[in-house]
């Protein structure tokens, strides 16, 4: 039974990672669409701006790197890497 339970739990845990990577994955695709558009920033909101900080973050700090910075910002979701 513990077994069982233990898989499970990876399992969705495992689940749990592969879409919280596409989503990031689409974040910086969006960042970087948006950089491409050379729209104005006046005309972007505060997600589209994110989105751009993403992409230029992976640019600098690809993979692993990225996510590090982020943990040293704050972690994802914090007000100070949302700054």
């Amino acid at each position: 039974m513990k077994k069982a339970i233990l898989i499970l739990a990876i399992f969705l845990l495992s689940i749990a990672v592969v879409l919280a990577r596409e989503s990031h994955d689409s974040e910086i695709e969006e960042g970087k669409n948006l950089v491409e558009s050379k729209i104005s920033c006046d005309k972007l909101s505060n997600e589209q701006l994110e989105a751009i900080g993403e992409y230029y973050m992976e640019q600098m700090h690809p993979g692993a790197a990225h996510e590090i910075m982020d943990n040293m910002m704050g972690g994802e979701g914090s007000a100070s890497l949302k700054q």
